[in-house]
């Protein structure tokens, strides 16, 4: 028990001073020792350990404009360290190797189409794409981002936006392929919630991070915490009712907040309120083509981004009264509905919401773009889930 003790505080020591390193430029050992409390002894046995084993460069002697003898900097290694990330989306895998230093080191996006396994061409793009493409540098782990709930209690995922249920074998199936890796199952909004959590300089304990695209997501931090990790156990925010007559959901409900404002059932709710005439940019009615008619001066899709709006400040008027964060902040393509939908949401929550809260809410887009989901889900891993003492070659993380 004395011995795994010792390897855990050992294992958790190496992680603060990795983390120390990466946030800090050009950090020396005599600060580390004055940041942690540790013994300078002890910090030096980490830093060498962490240099041996690949984590860390010692830079040499830093230009110092204090007088006696100057210290060495240390750089994490960013050039020797990846790991590999896949996005899973309903109609396509976006691809990803990113440094230590989070930079994208690699990016490629794969079509999937409806009638293929998923799955298989998770393996088949990690296979033939991104373990070629790390080649000499090490690979220190591999997520998986899906739009849906990550259960690591019964070892599953469930998401309405890509099909798959509960009772499918999904996390097995990655789990065998990717047997020699450490392995991690993140949800999507937790990702991008993470990194702008971390890169966009987030100071508030307590906020939401709110996820409209196809679907509505939300992630909870908490003291600055992700309350229950990234597999989104904490809420289903998207499955939150906000009628309970309104039209039935994939998850058995109706009314949901997913159903009402995700980009899925975009062409229903303009086809509600008589919008006509938009200029497609693709195969679908999207987020952007609403707003850019609204700009052009259709009025019709201007009120339907009012009705979105109402829809969403209900949701959030209760995410608010039971969480009372400091901030929200709205990500994924919903942020295309551009400045007038945040607005809406503003004028409707001061009427709908419980104003002891509401007035003390901050409301923002999120300063980050869409890559923030695969950088964030690199950052969670090396985080929370990997092991500074070289001792991990392998493992399952779900969330």
């Amino acid at each position: 028990m004395k011995i795994v003790n010792q390897q855990l505080i050992r294992s958790t020591n190496l992680k603060q001073i990795y983390t120390l390193i990466d946030k800090n430029i050009s950090i020396s050992r005599a600060r580390l020792a004055k940041l942690t409390q540790l013994s300078k002894t002890t910090v030096s046995s980490l830093v060498d350990e962490l240099i041996a084993n690949g984590y860390v460069v010692d830079c040499g002697v830093s230009e110092s404009l204090t007088q006696g003898r100057k210290p060495n900097i240390l750089h994490v290694n960013s050039r020797q360290n990846r790991v590999a990330v896949i996005s899973w989306r309903r109609a396509r895998l976006d691809l990803a190797l990113i440094d230590t230093d989070n930079t994208i080191i690699m990016r490629r996006e794969l079509p999937l189409e409806e009638q293929e396994d998923a799955v298989e061409k998770i393996f088949a793009a990690f296979d033939d794409v991104l373990l070629p493409a790390c080649k000499d540098a090490r690979l220190l782990g591999v997520c998986i981002v899906v739009p849906g709930m990550v259960d690591a209690k019964n070892k599953s995922i469930l998401s309405t936006v890509i099909g798959v249920s509960a009772q499918d074998n999904v996390v097995q199936r990655l789990a065998e392929h990717f047997c020699n890796y450490s392995l991690s199952i993140l949800n999507d909004t937790a990702c991008f919630a993470y990194a702008e959590r971390m890169f966009a300089r987030i100071t508030e304990p307590s906020f939401a991070y709110i996820n409209i695209s196809k679907g509505v997501g939300a992630c909870l931090f908490e003291e600055g915490r992700m309350l229950r990790g990234a597999g989104a156990m904490a809420t289903q925010f998207g499955h939150y009712s906000i009628d309970r007559n309104g039209p039935s959901c994939a998850c058995g409900n109706r009314g949901c907040l997913e159903r009402m404002v995700g980009e899925s059932f975009l062409t229903e709710r303009a086809s509600e309120c008589g919008v006509t005439g938009i200029v497609l940019g693709g195969p679908r009615l999207l987020f952007s083509d609403i707003s850019q008619a609204a700009r052009d001066g259709n009025e019709k899709a201007r009120e339907l981004i009012r009705r979105l709006a109402e829809d969403m400040a209900y949701g959030l008027s209760n995410l608010i009264t039971m969480f009372n964060p400091a901030l929200i902040v709205i990500g994924g393509t919903g942020v295309k509905l551009g400045e007038c939908f945040l607005s809406d949401i503003r004028t409707k929550l001061a009427k709908v919401g419980f104003q002891e809260f509401v007035s003390r809410v901050q409301l923002r887009y999120a300063h980050l773009g869409p890559d923030a989901e695969l950088q964030g889900a690199a950052q969670y891993y090396i985080d929370f889930h990997h092991d500074f003492t070289a001792r991990q070659v392998q493992g399952l993380f779900l969330g």
